[in-house]
């Protein structure tokens, strides 16, 4: 027969056991459920949801691994009445002892039925596109990375925010 308190409830053996088993195990739970949180994530407005041609909005982050990899990421915001299905961006990453290196890039923003990707709901939809896998920053220092639209319109209208997101790789 299990022994009682002063009232009337019975007492357990090993409840301090049980208690730092179940904190270690929430602990665990919830370090799991954070996931791989983002080594840098920003977002930049767009002046009246107009992405004019020439407004090249940059992104500066520090870098002190070279060993580890990361994943790149452009991500926008834009309403449901962008009238394209995809964005052409040109990219520039300049690295800290002043080389730069530039690319062009193209993200579907709808698929083949014109339902739009990524997330959302009501008028606005958020992409995050991964556009550079497991790389490598090569020195360590200041860098930067800027986007510009590509689109053969000088206006793009209805996006009102990009953003740039680096990962690390979980290899």
């Amino acid at each position: 027969m299990p022994e009682k308190n002063e009232i009337g409830i019975a007492k357990r053996k090993g409840n301090k056991i049980q208690i730092w088993a179940t904190t270690l195990l929430a602990g665990a739970l919830l370090l799991a459920c954070m996931g791989n949180r983002p080594y840098y994530d920003e977002y930049l407005p767009i002046p009246k949801s107009q992405w004019m041609r020439g407004n090249t909005p940059f992104f500066e982050f520090e870098i002190n691994d070279t060993i580890q990899r990361y994943n790149l990421y452009f991500n926008i915001r834009h309403s449901r009445s962008y009238e394209w299905k995809n964005l052409w961006v040109f990219s520039k990453f300049e690295l800290p002892d002043g080389l730069v290196e530039i690319d062009t890039l193209e993200f579907i923003l709808q698929d083949a039925n014109g339902r739009w990707l990524g997330k959302g709901s009501g008028a606005i939809r958020d992409g995050s596109f991964l556009f550079k896998t497991k790389t490598r920053f090569p020195r360590k220092g200041k860098y930067r990375a800027s986007f510009e639209q590509a689109m053969r319109t000088e206006v793009l209208e209805d996006i009102s925010d990009i953003g740039f997101k680096i990962q690390e790789s979980v290899e």
